[in-house]
């Protein structure tokens, strides 16, 4: 009887494995910190960033499913996306991705901000005289950004010049040594004001946010189609995880590394 017992319990475990969801996830194989730590195509198994912290708590509260990740240029995450190559991607939302990315919407078919991995408010930063020429508003000022940074677009292109820098460590080294007046940074996550940020004794955020982005995690319409259900109960169980502490945690993790 105890064997027919442990053996029914193998079965059960087995077929539940053999029936999760295999979902394959996409990221970018260029650092972004704190979402994605390290450069190239491993994944990092310890600090690997705050977005794959969170997703490997997914995976661990929901049997239902399993993740896979594979770290891409962030085209190629695209294309295969669209071609259900890959099933997973965080980004932000575009009207002409719904072609071929589902994101989790609400039943008046509008987006749905509370199921967002990522709610960030991006701040101008400088030192402290930065701060005070701010509110002169005829006054130009030199920006480093890392290559790519899609908030940069909301800039006054007039009143700010972008020095173009291989990453955000950089950007703040640049105004650590006067070499531009600021840079961005993250200030505010999922309604909360950052707490720590590379040299935030030397340097001050100016509030409110000039920029605000919400990252979703997305699927390929074929997926989606295939395990409604599923992606449905991941976004439920994202839309109450505590989100913003993993990317604080890192983001002092930063801060404690350059001091």
């Amino acid at each position: 009887m105890l064997l027919r017992s442990l053996v029914y319990a193998v079965i059960s475990v087995s077929s539940s494995l053999c029936f999760a969801v295999e979902v394959t996830f996409c990221y970018e194989d260029k650092e972004l910190s704190p979402a994605y730590m390290g450069n190239g195509q491993g994944v990092p198994r310890n600090n690997p960033g705050a977005a794959i912290e969170i997703l490997r708590q997914v995976d661990v509260r929901l049997p239902e499913i399993t993740i896979k990740y594979v770290r891409k240029p962030w085209q190629r995450c695209l294309h295969e996306l669209k071609k259900n190559k890959v099933h997973a991607v965080i980004a932000s939302y575009r009207s002409e991705r719904t072609q071929f990315m589902q994101y989790p919407i609400k039943a008046d078919s509008k987006i749905n901000p509370a199921m967002a991995i990522s709610r960030f408010g991006r701040c101008l930063v400088g030192k402290q005289v930065f701060y005070q020429h701010m509110e002169q508003q005829d006054k130009a000022f030199s920006l480093a950004i890392p290559t790519g940074y899609s908030a940069a677009s909301s800039l006054d292109a007039k009143r700010f010049a972008i020095v173009n820098t291989s990453s955000q460590t950089q950007s703040y080294e640049l105004v650590m040594k006067d070499v531009v007046d600021g840079t961005i940074g993250l200030c505010l996550i999922n309604g909360e004001k950052v707490r720590a940020y590379p040299y935030s004794k030397e340097l001050v955020s100016v509030y409110p946010p000039f920029d605000m982005s919400y990252g979703f995690l997305t699927f390929s319409k074929e997926f989606f189609a295939q395990h409604q259900s599923e992606i449905e109960t991941v976004w439920s169980l994202l839309a109450t995880m505590p989100v913003a502490e993993f990317y604080m945690n890192y983001l002092e993790m930063d801060e404690d590394a350059l001091e």
